[in-house]
Protein backbone atom coordinates (compact mmCIF):
# COMPACT_ATOMS: atom_id res chain seq x y z
CA UNK A 1 0.00 0.00 0.00
CA UNK A 2 2.84 2.38 1.25
CA UNK A 3 4.18 1.59 -2.88
CA UNK A 4 1.16 2.48 -4.17
CA UNK A 5 1.06 5.27 -2.60
CA UNK A 6 4.33 6.71 -3.19
CA UNK A 7 4.32 5.80 -7.10
CA UNK A 8 0.69 7.69 -7.14
CA UNK A 9 2.35 10.68 -5.62
CA UNK A 10 5.77 10.60 -7.95
CA UNK A 11 3.35 10.46 -11.01
CA UNK A 12 0.92 13.45 -9.57
CA UNK A 13 4.22 15.57 -8.54
CA UNK A 14 5.99 15.30 -11.86
CA UNK A 15 2.89 15.53 -13.98
CA UNK A 16 2.43 19.07 -12.28
CA UNK A 17 6.48 20.09 -13.09
CA UNK A 18 6.29 19.00 -16.52
CA UNK A 19 2.96 20.55 -17.39
CA UNK A 20 4.07 23.65 -17.94
CA UNK A 21 7.58 24.28 -18.68
CA UNK A 22 9.44 27.27 -17.72
CA UNK A 23 10.66 28.51 -21.13
CA UNK A 24 10.11 31.90 -21.70
CA UNK A 25 11.23 34.98 -23.99
CA UNK A 26 10.95 38.52 -23.35
CA UNK A 27 11.59 41.03 -25.89
CA UNK A 28 14.20 43.54 -25.34
CA UNK A 29 11.71 46.29 -25.12
CA UNK A 30 9.55 44.54 -22.33
CA UNK A 31 12.57 43.71 -20.25
CA UNK A 32 13.81 47.53 -20.58
CA UNK A 33 10.37 47.99 -19.02
CA UNK A 34 11.43 45.82 -16.31
CA UNK A 35 9.03 42.31 -17.57
CA UNK A 36 9.93 39.31 -16.27
CA UNK A 37 10.51 36.27 -18.38
CA UNK A 38 8.44 33.10 -17.37
CA UNK A 39 5.86 30.59 -19.19
CA UNK A 40 4.26 30.45 -15.80
CA UNK A 41 2.59 34.17 -16.10
CA UNK A 42 1.03 35.81 -19.11
CA UNK A 43 2.46 33.25 -21.89
CA UNK A 44 6.03 33.79 -21.33
CA UNK A 45 6.39 37.39 -20.06
CA UNK A 46 4.88 39.26 -16.84
CA UNK A 47 4.63 42.99 -16.93
CA UNK A 48 3.54 45.21 -14.03
CA UNK A 49 1.66 47.85 -15.95
CA UNK A 50 1.17 50.28 -12.99
CA UNK A 51 -2.26 48.59 -11.83
CA UNK A 52 -0.61 45.27 -10.20
CA UNK A 53 -1.69 43.28 -12.89
CA UNK A 54 1.47 41.33 -12.20
CA UNK A 55 0.75 40.75 -8.90
CA UNK A 56 -2.51 39.64 -9.46
CA UNK A 57 -1.08 36.98 -12.13
CA UNK A 58 1.28 35.74 -9.41
CA UNK A 59 -1.89 35.62 -6.79
CA UNK A 60 -4.22 34.00 -9.61
CA UNK A 61 -1.34 31.30 -10.14
CA UNK A 62 -0.94 30.42 -6.16
CA UNK A 63 -4.96 30.23 -5.71
CA UNK A 64 -5.15 27.99 -8.90
CA UNK A 65 -2.19 25.89 -7.23
CA UNK A 66 -4.11 25.81 -4.32
CA UNK A 67 -7.65 24.94 -5.46
CA UNK A 68 -5.93 22.09 -7.52
CA UNK A 69 -4.02 20.76 -4.27
CA UNK A 70 -6.85 21.05 -1.67
CA UNK A 71 -9.14 18.82 -4.11
CA UNK A 72 -6.90 16.11 -4.87
CA UNK A 73 -6.01 16.09 -1.30
CA UNK A 74 -9.74 15.97 -0.10
CA UNK A 75 -10.95 13.26 -2.27
CA UNK A 76 -7.64 11.16 -1.65
CA UNK A 77 -8.53 12.07 2.54
CA UNK A 78 -12.31 10.87 1.84
CA UNK A 79 -11.50 8.14 0.15
CA UNK A 80 -8.66 6.32 3.17
CA UNK A 81 -11.04 7.03 5.82
CA UNK A 82 -14.04 5.92 3.89
CA UNK A 83 -11.99 2.62 3.39
CA UNK A 84 -10.68 2.82 7.13
CA UNK A 85 -14.75 3.13 7.95
CA UNK A 86 -15.74 0.51 5.81
CA UNK A 87 -12.77 -1.59 7.43
CA UNK A 88 -13.23 -0.70 10.84
CA UNK A 89 -15.31 -4.24 10.96
CA UNK A 90 -17.56 -3.15 14.19
CA UNK A 91 -14.71 -1.59 16.09
CA UNK A 92 -15.64 1.74 17.32
CA UNK A 93 -12.58 3.12 18.32
CA UNK A 94 -11.20 3.02 14.42
CA UNK A 95 -14.76 4.12 13.63
CA UNK A 96 -14.51 7.25 15.63
CA UNK A 97 -11.42 7.68 13.87
CA UNK A 98 -12.59 7.44 10.78
CA UNK A 99 -15.57 9.76 10.93
CA UNK A 100 -13.38 12.42 12.86
CA UNK A 101 -10.88 12.39 10.01
CA UNK A 102 -13.88 13.28 7.23
CA UNK A 103 -15.30 15.79 9.53
CA UNK A 104 -11.79 17.72 9.64
CA UNK A 105 -11.15 16.94 5.98
CA UNK A 106 -14.92 18.63 5.38
CA UNK A 107 -14.02 21.27 7.72
CA UNK A 108 -11.11 21.90 5.76
CA UNK A 109 -12.21 22.43 2.45
CA UNK A 110 -14.65 24.97 4.46
CA UNK A 111 -11.86 27.45 5.98
CA UNK A 112 -10.56 26.80 1.92
CA UNK A 113 -13.53 28.06 0.41
CA UNK A 114 -13.91 30.80 3.32
CA UNK A 115 -10.67 32.30 2.70
CA UNK A 116 -11.31 31.98 -1.08
CA UNK A 117 -14.44 33.80 -0.89
CA UNK A 118 -12.51 36.56 1.21
CA UNK A 119 -9.73 37.33 -0.97
CA UNK A 120 -12.39 37.26 -3.85
CA UNK A 121 -14.11 40.05 -1.79
CA UNK A 122 -10.88 41.84 -0.75
CA UNK A 123 -8.97 42.16 -4.21
CA UNK A 124 -11.27 43.51 -6.88
CA UNK A 125 -11.66 42.22 -10.28
CA UNK A 126 -9.94 38.56 -9.07
CA UNK A 127 -11.14 36.17 -11.81
CA UNK A 128 -9.09 33.01 -11.21
CA UNK A 129 -8.98 30.77 -13.95
CA UNK A 130 -9.82 27.36 -12.30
Amino acid sequence: MKKLLISILTIAISGFILARPVFAECSQEQLDRGCVSTAILNNGCSCDDGHGSSVKSVLRLVVDIMSIGVGILAVIGISISGVQYLTAGGNEEKTRKAKRRIIEIVIGVAVFVLIYAILYFLVPDFNPSV
